[in-house]
């Protein structure tokens, strides 16, 4: 089951071990009891959420990359737009990363 669209900053103690993604979209795992790293890419400060999260329409895309609705329909989206309607419907929807 999903989890909650929780954001984790750099330096806090990882909860749960699993895939994290960065707001760059680069998917990292992390072990319980870690502390949230950097961004891999700039190397900067920055936030996590876990892999499992899920987006409704109307949302804000806070990480870029690529996303898949409950239909299965993937499209890639950058940090900042909004979650989309369901290509395919046009109805409200849940989006998550694809890994």
């Amino acid at each position: 089951m999903a989890t909650a669209t929780k954001q984790h900053r750099t330096n806090e103690t990882v909860e749960e071990t699993g895939a994290y993604i960065c707001e760059a979209g680069k998917v990292q795992e992390l072990t319980q009891g870690d502390k949230f790293p950097n961004c891999p890419v700039s190397g900067t400060a920055t936030t996590w959420r876990h892999v499992n999260h899920t987006h409704q329409t109307g949302e804000q895309v806070t990480e870029s990359g690529e996303y898949q609705d409950a239909d299965g329909q993937k499209i890639t989206l950058e940090a900042g737009s909004t979650f989309p309607a369901c290509p395919k419907t046009g109805q409200s929807t849940a989006w998550h990363h694809v890994s």
